[in-house]
């Protein structure tokens, strides 16, 4: 079975558009972003939308390579670490944005401003190294394809 290079290229997309606009609100310092509801907004919907974006071509990966079963979404990235694809430091640092994730999607009355505003300094690294891990593993599905990358 192949990878569906159609599918990852698409959320690969919409993770590019979610960390672009990230980084535009990495540019307000605390007291503005406690200020701006509507940026506490737009932090926590892309940062929701590109976890998942990262979740779903981590489990599209797994099935298609037949890597395992992951008992729950955090387990993904687990599973990768385990056959080699991904750093174990990285996998659970990936692992605790699902929680973060699930946090946002299930207690979205109870979020913490100044942890949102923390995760917005510092994980949108992550989240732009699993974009160029997909990038990686696309390529050399494209060159085992015998196709030019793009």
């Amino acid at each position: 079975m192949t990878l569906n290079v159609k599918s990852i290229r698409l959320r690969l997309r919409k993770l590019e558009q979610y960390i672009t606009e990230l980084e535009k609100q990495q540019e307000l310092d605390l007291e503005e972003f406690r200020d701006d509801f509507t940026a506490q907004l737009a932090v926590e919907r892309a940062l929701q939308a590109a976890i998942e974006c990262c979740s779903d071509i981590a489990s599209h990966l797994i099935s298609t390579y037949g890597l395992g079963q992951p008992e729950t979404q955090r387990d993904l990235f687990q599973v990768l670490a385990r056959l080699g694809y991904l750093d174990h430091e990285y996998a659970d640092a990936m692992s605790d944005m699902v929680s973060l994730r699930n946090r946002l999607v299930h207690l979205y009355w109870d979020v913490d401003v100044e942890r949102i505003y923390s995760y917005l300094l510092t994980d949108v690294a992550l989240l732009k190294d699993f974009r160029d891990f997909a990038l990686e593993l696309l390529a050399a599905e494209d060159e085992a394809q015998g196709e030019e990358p793009g």
